[in-house]
């Protein structure tokens, strides 16, 4: 019976329910049998059946009543059903097919009838399935087909500005005319600063995909505050020079914190930008950790800039969204960064939301405590 269809046969008659199993067990499928409308219910349940052929008038639960609860039970509601009856009437077969039945056969039936009916469901049904399947699939389809012009649009605006940049840069490097080592060492940062938005540009893509793709790490392990806290967020604290931030952390870490150290680098970086990035001239960005019991942390980011209204906490978490002014984008970036920030925390069982703060704007990132299987040594 494990590789065979399993078909629920229901009726309270033993001496039907035993012919009806045997009849249908001939022609390939395996059967289970029930009393009633409650039994099949706990059978059904139990092992859902790929098909019920149930008696209608049975006691304690008939065949309506049984269809009419199961059809408010997800794992049951699409199960089909072929109901039998010695009843002729037309009330009862339009009741039966309004009840949910894919079939109605009144008794006695003939054996071929009733295999040809039962064949003749399972195909529909599969038919079905297979379009609901490749409806699915196409969706999907669209929608990835969607996303990769989104982030080819977007990845295609933001690729010029720091790709001019390194080019302009290194010729005006290499330029004769420029003798001074100072000016030339200028514009080598200025090289290198655009070949960090660069990198983490294309770190961004590849995060994306992975999400989409449903293969983003969640192996856990050790993370240390100054290679994968500190200096993430110092990164592009210094793409910020001119406006001077004071940037303050209070890190107390009772236990020690274990993340993917890329991605949760990567998700922390984009928390401390966007707080960079919306501070106004010397203002306070401030960040906090704490450490949970096994391995999680809460962190907490908050800057001195305009805040975010309430209407605006989820928008600002969607794919590609951006603060702008009028028809111009107002800052940078693909507009992924809080994307990126929450799906790597999500994906580890956390949240990363905007509360309330009386200045600015304050987000709460959290890393829940992990289980023994999360944890990776190295």
């Amino acid at each position: 019976m494990e590789n065979k269809p399993v078909i629920l046969v229901v009726d309270d008659e033993p001496a039907i329910r035993m012919g009806l199993a045997a009849t249908i067990e001939r022609h390939g499928y395996g059967v289970v049998t029930a009393v009633n409308g409650s039994d099949a219910i706990v059978k059904a349940k139990k092992s859902p059946p790929v098909l019920i052929v149930s008696d209608v008038m049975m006691p304690i639960v008939n065949g309506f009543e049984m269809k009419k609860q199961m059809s408010t039970d997800p794992q049951l509601a699409s199960i089909p059903f072929i109901f039998l009856t010695a009843r002729t009437a037309s009330e009862d077969r339009v009741a039966g097919i309004r009840g949910g039945a894919d079939d109605y056969v009144t008794k006695p039936f003939v054996t071929e009838e009733l295999m040809a009916r039962i064949e003749a469901v399972l195909r529909r049904v599969q038919t079905e399935q297979a379009r609901g399947r490749e409806q699915v699939q196409q969706a999907a389809n669209e929608e990835m087909d969607k996303l990769r012009r989104e982030i080819l649009q977007n990845f295609r605006h933001e690729l010029r500005t720091p790709l001019s940049n390194v080019i302009m840069s290194l010729e005006m490097a290499v330029n004769t005319k420029y003798e001074d080592p100072d000016e030339q060492a200028e514009f080598i940062h200025i090289a290198l600063s655009s070949v960090d938005r660069l990198d983490a540009l294309v770190a961004d893509i590849i995060l994306l995909s992975d999400l989409d793709q449903h293969d983003l790490n969640a192996t856990r392990q050790l993370i240390d505050v100054e290679h994968h806290i500190l200096a993430p967020i110092q990164k592009r604290l210094h793409r910020y020079p001119i406006k001077r931030i004071n940037f303050v952390y209070d890190i107390k870490l009772a236990n020690p914190v274990k993340a993917p150290r890329r991605e949760f680098s990567q998700a922390l970086a984009h928390l401390a930008d966007n707080a960079f990035k919306f501070s106004p001239e010397h203002g306070q960005v401030s960040l906090k950790v704490r450490s949970g019991e096994n391995g999680g942390a809460t962190i907490t980011i908050q800057d001195e800039g305009i805040g975010i209204p309430v209407a605006l906490r989820e928008k600002v978490f969607e794919r590609f969204y951006q603060v702008s002014k009028g028809d111009q984008r107002e800052f940078q970036g693909l507009g992924v960064g809080l994307t990126v920030a929450r799906a790597v925390f999500s994906r580890l069982g956390g949240e990363v939301k905007i509360v309330d703060s009386e200045k600015g704007c304050c987000v709460v990132a959290t890393l829940p405590d992990m289980r023994p299987e999360d944890i990776e040594y190295g």
